[in-house]
């Protein structure tokens, strides 16, 4: 019993609640210091006991399983209040970070707001403070080119601060990734830590671009022989609508080939040679809501909204030989 109270109530606090659960009720006219005593307050507004004036005031207790309700209650409310006031401070601060922006030098581009980074270690943690910093989104581009092979034990979480203010976090990955060794359990390990990913046949570059407003850019291949951080609007919006068109023409990482199964195949294949559901139902032996599952499913893998775009895509992909 101790050690559990000793989360939600003071030593003192504890122990007069032990005493008033022990005695039933605490008659307060008997004890007046104790009506206004810090523990007896403390219990009354955590909500493990409660004064009843029937007749004679009384101190009462509030029964242990409700009472440690009502504290993880108020506990909740202290971290919902604590939360929203440092979401506010976070917006406040961004009166700063203009100013930080303007006083800060930024070599000889100050008013284009471009730093060049030359550290590999400066670059990495300063990705990573990207991510933390984010509002709304974070969008990644990953090509082919690694230091070293991928390792899905390295893959970065998305920050559970910034995922619990509804930041969503995309990366597109070239296609070249797919033929590394590992990368079949980097791209599960990435999409598992809660990263939507997709590919896409080609990428020039890498890229980490934040709420459209920040972007590092690199100066090489790898992405640690240098890097651009860019705070430019022009330049970030281009390069927002840059993501945007890859994003729309990518395609999911879960819809991969290897796994349609024989039927869904059949149904893609017939699909592309013009045929309507029901003919498509007829020649294979199955139903036309079958059919519409399969269809259904394909458009989900390969991200196509209509059964046009699911052919253009399919056909760019190689889904059908």
């Amino acid at each position: 019993m101790k050690t559990c109270l000793a989360e939600v109530l003071s030593a003192e606090a504890a122990a007069l609640y032990q005493r008033l659960l022990a005695a039933g009720t605490l008659p307060l006219h008997e004890e007046p210091m104790l009506r206004d005593a810090g523990p007896t307050r403390e219990l009354i507004e955590r909500g493990f006991a409660r004064e009843r004036h029937v007749g004679r005031p009384e101190l009462v207790p509030v029964e242990p399983v409700r009472a440690m309700d009502n504290a993880i209650l108020l506990i909740q409310r202290q971290i919902t209040d604590r939360y929203e006031g440092l979401l506010r401070v976070r917006e406040e601060v961004e009166a700063l970070q203009q100013h930080y922006l303007g006083a800060k030098d930024w070599g000889r581009l100050p008013e284009d707001r471009i730093r060049v980074l030359t550290d590999g270690a400066e670059i990495g943690a300063l990705s990573v403070e990207l991510c933390l910093s984010a509002r709304r989104d974070v969008m990644s581009i990953e090509t082919e080119h690694f230091n070293r092979p991928p390792d899905p034990q390295s893959v970065r979480r998305p920050p559970a601060a910034a995922v619990a203010r509804g930041v969503t976090f995309r990366n597109i990955y070239t296609r070249g990734v797919l033929d590394l060794p590992g990368s079949a359990q980097m791209l599960r390990a990435s999409v598992e830590a809660g990263w939507q990913c997709r590919i896409y046949p080609e990428l020039p570059m890498k890229m980490v671009l934040v709420d459209g407003q920040t972007a590092l850019l690199p100066l090489g291949p790898t992405g640690m022989e240098g890097a651009m951080l860019v705070r430019t609007p022009v330049i970030a919006s281009a390069l927002r609508t840059f993501f945007d068109l890859l994003w729309h023409r990518a395609v999911p990482v879960t819809g991969t080939r290897e796994r349609l199964s024989f039927e869904q195949d059949q149904v893609l294949r017939l699909l592309l040679t013009g045929m309507i559901d029901k003919a498509i139902a007829r020649h294979l032996g199955i139903s036309e809501r079958t059919v519409r599952r399969h269809v259904g499913a394909l458009m989900q893998r390969l991200g196509a909204n209509n059964r046009v775009t699911l052919a253009a895509t399919a056909v760019r992909e190689g889904w059908a030989d």
